[in-house]
């Protein structure tokens, strides 16, 4: 089972900004300079905010997954393509995320994952999503956006990368408690 991605962070929000600005340059300083792509890792970085959002699909006993592996054998059971598409894309996020804001956390704990086979997964969910037509009135996105982050994985996990230097750097802390931005 797959929940709704909450949406409680309004589009004005400074975090948005803060969020796409970073983004922005994250891209340009690896010259990769597309507007839906930037977007696509704005709003994914938005989301994110809301740890719900990261770890919103449940197995059959209501139990979050939060492993890659769980979380594939979930996808792989029967459903409809557009729940499907869903489970892809969420995969394809969580991974872009992980890797690109905590990649250690992939090499601790139990379930010890090489990053390789990460990057992997991550580029293959979106490439699935790409070829999958999203459902009629759905707010899922184009194909085109999930082919060019299939296509461009590593960069936008390298633009995070960069992204997650400048949010831990002790200024921004600062700034962001002062603003309240947090």
């Amino acid at each position: 089972m797959i929940e709704e991605t909450r949406r409680d962070i309004p589009a004005d929000h400074p975090i948005r900004r803060l969020f796409r600005d970073l983004t922005e340059r994250g891209m340009s300083a690896h010259n990769f300079r597309d507007a839906d792509t930037i977007q696509y890792l704005t709003d994914l970085l938005t989301q994110f905010v809301q740890i719900e959002n990261m770890y919103r699909v449940k197995d059959e006993s209501g139990r979050r997954l939060q492993y890659l592996v769980d979380l594939l054998e979930q996808a792989s059971q029967e459903m409809s393509p557009a729940i499907r598409r869903d489970y892809y894309k969420h995969l394809g996020d969580l991974t872009l995320f992980n890797l690109g804001l905590f990649p250690e956390s992939l090499t601790y704990g139990r379930r010890t994952v090489s990053p390789d086979f990460y990057a992997e997964q991550g580029r293959r969910s979106y490439n699935m999503v790409a070829a999958m037509q999203p459902a009629a009135g759905s707010m899922a996105g184009s194909p085109v956006v999930y082919q060019k982050l299939s296509e461009h994985f590593e960069q936008c996990v390298v633009s995070l990368n960069w992204v997650k230097l400048y949010i831990n750097d002790p200024f921004y802390q600062y700034m962001f408690r002062q603003f309240e931005i947090t």
